[in-house]
């Protein structure tokens, strides 16, 4: 699995230290509900994933409004923005899929990530999900239900915002991991597992 990571995300680079690469690690598994089952680090996984966020898809017609928590203090968001950027995050991977294009997804995930990597590795690794036809774009009317709470705590030595949910989407729940570490004051993508297999 480290190898078929590093290959995706790190290219010929694997001196990056332990630590940035832990922090950076994209967790893609792609499911649908044809019944097929695909896992970029796996195959054979009965796990499924995507990720997404852009600003062609805003969660809302009326963006909400909320005060933004500073990341570099390490401040948990509020429930609304929590809401804001689980979504975003997600629509704006979802329509990187649908255009085939991962320039503005590639714009919003941390610097460690972006220097391992480019829009045109992203949409290699992501060209399962592109020849599926895989969508999430029904989570757009749903609120994220975390379970557990969203907490602030450190992984491999990075203060991260650790989010894990579901959005009740029909046939198959939206279930999601997504991880993010502060650059400035900007909470910003380190990782992201979803899996639309699990049946309601």
């Amino acid at each position: 699995m480290k190898s078929l990571i590093n290959s995706l995300f790190f290219g010929r680079n694997t001196k990056l230290s332990g630590a940035i690469a832990l922090s950076v690690v994209l967790l893609v598994l792609l499911g649908c509900t044809c019944g097929k089952n695909f896992d970029l680090s796996n195959m054979g996984s009965n796990s499924s994933s995507t990720n997404s966020s852009s600003s062609d898809d805003t969660p809302s017609k009326t963006k909400p409004t909320f005060t933004k928590a500073d990341a570099s203090k390490g401040e948990l968001p509020s429930n609304a923005e929590l809401q804001d950027m689980v979504k975003t995050t997600l629509l704006d991977f979802d329509s990187a899929l649908q255009k085939e294009d991962f320039s503005d997804f590639y714009a919003h995930i941390c610097k460690p990530w972006q220097s391992q990597t480019s829009p045109e590795k992203l949409k290699t690794s992501f060209q399962p999900f592109i020849d599926k036809h895989i969508s999430i774009t029904p989570i757009k009317s749903l609120d994220a239900e975390f379970s557990p709470d969203p907490e602030v705590g450190r992984e491999v030595g990075f203060k991260t915002l650790m989010l894990q949910g579901k959005y009740d989407t029909s046939p198959n729940l939206t279930k999601f991991e997504i991880n993010y570490i502060p650059e400035g004051k900007e909470w910003k993508l380190s990782k992201i597992v979803v899996d639309t297999t699990e049946s309601k």
